[in-house]
């Protein structure tokens, strides 16, 4: 569903102009902004889940939370691995590194808000139906109180979505 959108998005914003030099450079837009718009894939689906796990695990709140709480927050999506890891004492180490800039974003009360997507790239069939990976973007930008913004550098990573009784959910991402 996020190709097609994706597709459609991208053949939307095509341009109508005669020639290469018409001001294409005035009307590039990322390709992430156009996911934006795109519907937020099923957060029952495989990749769905992957893409609201991520969200919530790289969506930080220094003012209001320490480096690696995010992890806990995201609990509802996570598969056995990650449970294990979060109930043990080296969940810290099992969390995205978040930056040394974290006290400076907490003094400032500001929050680093995440956008994830899917890749349409999709890695080869394994042999277990139970158990999915896909590339997932992630995209954060730091929100200060007074409205400004900062871009931080794009990240992807690879997700592996298990099935348990509750569903898909999210066993680990590297």
């Amino acid at each position: 569903m996020l190709v097609v959108s994706v597709a459609t998005l991208s053949a939307a914003c095509g341009s109508d102009s005669d020639g290469p030099d018409s001001g294409a450079a005035d009307r590039v837009t990322s390709t992430t902004r156009l996911l934006e718009a795109a519907p937020a894939p099923d957060p029952v689906t495989p990749d769905g889940v992957a893409v609201a796990a991520l969200k919530e695990i790289y969506t930080w709140q220094p003012a209001a939370e320490p480096q690696g709480s995010s992890l806990a927050r995201a609990r509802k999506w996570l598969g056995p691995s990650l449970i294990r890891v979060l109930d043990t004492s080296a969940a810290a180490t099992e969390t995205p590194r978040q930056s040394l800039r974290w006290s400076d974003w907490a003094k400032a009360k500001a929050t680093v808000q995440a956008f994830t997507f899917a890749s349409g790239e999709r890695p080869p069939a394994g042999a277990d139906p139970n158990t999915e990976q896909y590339k997932i973007g992630i995209e954060q930008t730091v929100v200060y109180p007074d409205g400004r913004k900062e871009e931080l550098p794009p990240s992807t990573v690879i997700a592996t979505v298990v099935r348990t009784a509750e569903g898909w959910r999210l066993d680990a991402f590297r």
